[in-house]
């Protein structure tokens, strides 16, 4: 039996398990989903005052959860995705990181979340990628399996963006990749559609001779952002507006064009709309059979890493971003019927707010070098002289060091039912045989103290188990969902099986997510 049929398999047997869902008054013809990637919780309300489009229509006629959170503690892109898809946490679905260690024999092989050499990406001479490390079905799955007539379609800026929340299925799956446009892989399909073909040399071709960000939102609302010459923004020079490709490279060459794409709101702008063509050209939404668009906006994310989360850089994007999503909310109200189709909304992760920003809490700092070194120091000491007890030895010397917050041998993690808070965040992000943190391949776990960045020396990062990682938004928004603001505790393992549940389909008993109330 291959990968996916076991799969499959599974998915038939556990969702034989679950309890038959309530099905809608009358079920939408199509369930679109958006992850807007590090769209940390609190941003929709700082930036209220700006909106005037699919963010203001969101909080204002939506199912707003707004104590909602990833409850796992490695806090990266592929894990958020995989949970919001699945319903489970990392340990259960496997996607520890967006890379992680396998053993080879004696060798530690790195692992792309979604990297698969039994397959090719098509449209661009790139590694091949696939939900191969996937380990549990998702939303799309379970939609199929009820309804094998339902479409499953899926964009986003990048690959792992579009293929989690399709999970299995071989649907219409494709991400954006500035030596290509947009592409797709073998898994999928052998050869790009026309109607694919076309967009990228119409469409893509458009937004790539774009060579200057320029700032856009209304000047009343700067008070919101940030300073705008931040010397911890970027490589500490081009910080400001306006941004301009001739600012990294005399020459527009591949990679060049990637970093001005991911670094600007380009790529986003090209993804929604090429999510309309989706849209129209698959006839999503327009029969009997429920469909799912999947859409990832990928720009918040390389912007926030770049700039910040309050930078002017990011107000600017998300007010984009927030025109684009009503524009694209319009376009819906009229090709499918405002009254046939629900819109669900989260992201795959928060930020930490850099340490130079004034809105950063008092004691924020970057990790130093030496402190660093004396890692390094302690790992290579132990793993020379200790042999097996190498884990115990590295991990009483990490506790003592001031950046630390705690460290456990995985040995004792795994073997343990965890009671601290923390300790149970990182467990739920530890799946046998994938070594993903800065340790694991030493066999010990650790994470920092809140508000320390680690290696970045500009800029700013995720992946921690504090609430600024953790608090995402989760939103619901269609005809028969009750409006409203809701405070009571939610979770991303929760997206899922929400949806599901809404819709009338079948998911697994074993999940770690429970339905959250929408009427």
């Amino acid at each position: 039996m291959t990968h996916r049929l076991a799969l499959l398999a599974l998915c038939a047997l556990a969702c034989a398990r679950a309890p038959e869902p309530p099905a809608p008054a009358a079920a939408p013809a199509l369930i679109v989903w958006i992850t807007v990637d590090q769209l940390r919780g609190d941003l929709l309300d700082h930036y209220r005052p700006v909106w005037t489009g699919g963010f203001r229509r969101l909080l204002s006629e939506g199912r707003v959860y707004a104590n909602a959170s990833h409850d796992h503690g490695r806090t990266v892109t592929a894990a958020g995705h995989a949970s919001l898809s699945t319903g489970v946490h990392p340990s259960t679905h496997g996607i520890v990181g967006n890379a992680w260690y396998e053993r080879s024999g004696e060798r530690w092989v790195q692992m792309s979340n979604v990297g698969d050499s039994t397959v090719r990406t098509v449209g661009a001479g790139l590694p091949g990628v696939s939900p191969r490390n996937l380990m549990r079905t998702g939303l799309a799955d379970w939609m199929v399996a009820a309804d094998p007539a339902s479409m499953v379609a899926s964009v986003s800026g990048k690959d792992r963006g579009a293929i989690l929340p399709a999970g299995h299925v071989k649907g219409h799956v494709y991400w954006f990749e500035p030596a290509g446009g947009f592409v797709t892989s073998t898994y999928y399909r052998d050869s790009l559609p026309t109607w694919v073909t076309r967009f990228n040399s119409n469409v893509v071709t458009r937004y790539m001779v774009d060579t200057v960000w320029t700032f856009t939102a209304p000047a009343s609302t700067v008070h919101l952002s940030s300073p705008d010459t931040g010397a911890h923004e970027g490589n500490g020079t081009h910080t400001f507006f306006p941004h301009r490709l001739a600012d990294h490279t005399e020459n527009r060459d591949t990679n060049t064009l990637r970093v001005w794409m991911e670094r600007t709101p380009l790529a986003d702008a090209a993804t929604l709309e090429f999510a309309e063509v989706m849209v129209t050209e698959l006839g999503l939404g327009r029969d009997a059979s429920i469909d799912l668009l999947a859409v990832s906006v990928s720009q918040t994310d390389a912007i926030g890493h770049v700039h910040g989360p309050f930078s002017r850089e990011q107000l600017d994007n998300l007010y984009r971003l927030d025109r684009r999503l009503g524009a694209f909310f319009d376009f819906l109200d009229r090709t499918v019927g405002r009254d046939r189709y629900v819109v669900a909304l989260s992201s795959d992760h928060g930020v930490m707010t850099p340490p130079e920003d004034a809105r950063a809490p008092s004691g924020s700092r970057r990790l130093t070098a030496a402190e660093r070194q004396v890692w390094q120091q302690i790992v290579t000491q132990a793993v020379a002289t200790d042999g097996a007890a190498a884990p115990a030895r590295i991990v009483a010397a990490l506790k003592g060091q001031p950046a630390i917050a705690d460290a456990w041998t995985t040995e004792e993690i795994m073997r343990r039912t965890p009671t601290d808070s923390f300790v149970v965040l990182m467990r739920r992000s530890l799946y046998p045989g994938r070594a993903g943190g800065t340790f694991s391949r030493e066999g010990v776990e650790a994470w920092l103290r809140p508000n320390i960045l680690g290696n970045e020396r500009t800029g700013t990062t995720h992946g921690s188990p504090y609430w600024y990682d953790r608090h995402v938004p989760i939103i619901f928004m269609g005809p028969g969902i009750r409006a409203g603001r809701v405070t009571a505790r939610a979770a991303t393992v929760d997206f899922a099986p929400t949806l599901a549940s809404f819709v009338g389909v079948r998911y697994p008993g074993d999940l770690d997510g429970r339905v959250l109330p929408l009427r």
